[in-house]
């Protein structure tokens, strides 16, 4: 089985030390799986800790995959005891340009336990960052996500397993 880890950390702007932004960081068996400039979508990663489907983990800072020539997200399933997500090595290539020879399809399996606390620590962490911090300026904190989304942003409870409810009832999307 592979492990996942997810750490955040909070950096200032270079250029504009006034602004910070909160950023996810998720490597699995010891390895980023991503180049710089892909960002992990925090939304996307707390919603595959229940639910499965098709997820855009991987993204553009901007919340548009395209723009980093991610075409497919991360197909991910559940049982009882594992998290499955298969996807396209390298997750992002060149808009336009060919794949390489190399590229193929990458499928890690993570003990679900390990997984959904990895997700949760996060995403606490990420919360407690926003929670003591005073910025004079902006703060970005995910792919088009904003600071009160962030804050509200819960693991989706397992539902008969078949569809995880946000709390209050409302679906996550």
């Amino acid at each position: 089985m592979s492990e996942i880890r997810i750490s955040v950390t909070l950096s200032l702007d270079e250029k504009h030390p006034e602004d910070g932004y909160i950023d996810f960081n998720l490597s699995v068996d010891g390895q980023y799986l991503h180049d710089a400039g892909v960002y992990i979508d925090p939304v996307d990663l707390v919603s595959s800790a229940t639910m499965a489907g098709e997820f855009f983990i991987y993204t553009c800072d901007c919340g548009n995959p395209a723009c980093q020539g991610i075409d497919e997200g991360v197909m991910v399933s559940h049982t009882d005891d594992v998290v499955i997500w298969k996807l396209k090595n390298p997750i992002a290539w060149p808009p336009g340009e060919p794949k390489p020879e190399w590229s193929h399809d990458a499928k890690f399996v993570f003990p679900k336990e390990l997984y959904v606390q990895q997700v949760a620590i996060a995403l606490d962490h990420a919360k407690r960052l926003v929670r003591g911090l005073t910025l004079s300026g902006e703060l970005w904190v995910g792919p088009d996500l904003t600071v009160e989304a962030l804050m509200a942003l819960e693991i989706p409870r397992q539902e008969e397993s078949f569809f995880a409810l946000e709390p209050e009832g409302r679906a996550l999307h």
